[in-house]
């Protein structure tokens, strides 16, 4: 599957580069007057994607029907952009994979069963009971635990399914300086420049 902007049945705004995938994770820092710093990293954390989308022809009306529909204020769904190393580096091909026990909110590790080979630190994922995103902090490999970032924001039941692949999709609204509305080049190709994405 491609990355984009999803509209429930196909990816219809292919991201193109450059993009950038950005973990905002709030933190406050100051140094002494010894210059040892101090920090405080909050609990909140959100995915923020920018990206550039194909320039669209004969496909570009849905695009526009769906900024002027969901503009700032609507949730949207795209297809997570996976790290290219992680895919590279992913040995795992099973289908069905589900946690194994309960899992509660703001742990670090879930166990999951009905897995093989690898899957790398790196790789976004989403359990089936919930909206948010995580990345793997490090290899699972052959069944071992996942061991995600940031915390889990809700508790994850035993038998829970989740998805690793080209398959993660995003909850997200636009960002506020996204262009509501169509842009044009070359009188008949749309292009609305780059596009940020904020998690939902």
């Amino acid at each position: 599957m491609d990355y984009g902007i999803f509209d429930g049945t196909k990816v219809i705004a292919k991201f193109a580069a450059p993009m950038s995938v950005i973990s905002n994770h709030p933190t406050s820092l100051s140094d002494t007057l010894s210059l040892k710093r101090q920090t405080l990293r909050r609990s909140a954390q959100r995915w923020e994607i920018s990206s550039n989308v194909e320039p669209l022809s004969f496909g570009a009306h849905q695009l526009f029907a769906l900024l002027v529909m969901k503009g700032l204020s609507e949730t949207l769904q795209i297809v997570t952009p996976q790290n290219y190393g992680a895919k590279q580096a992913l040995t795992s091909t099973s289908t069905g994979n589900s946690t194994d026990g309960v899992t509660s909110a703001n742990s670090t590790q879930v166990l999951i069963k009905n897995t093989s080979g690898t899957i790398p630190a790196g790789t976004f994922i989403k359990f089936n009971n919930h909206s948010k995103v995580y990345m793997l902090s490090s290899d699972s490999v052959s069944g071992s635990p996942l061991n995600i970032y940031p915390p889990l924001r809700a508790d994850v039941p035993g038998d829970t399914g989740f998805k690793f692949k080209d398959d993660v999709m995003m909850t997200c609204y636009f960002d506020s300086d996204t262009i509501i509305g169509m842009s044009y080049i070359d009188g008949i190709l749309m292009d609305n420049g780059a596009l940020k994405f904020v998690e939902a």
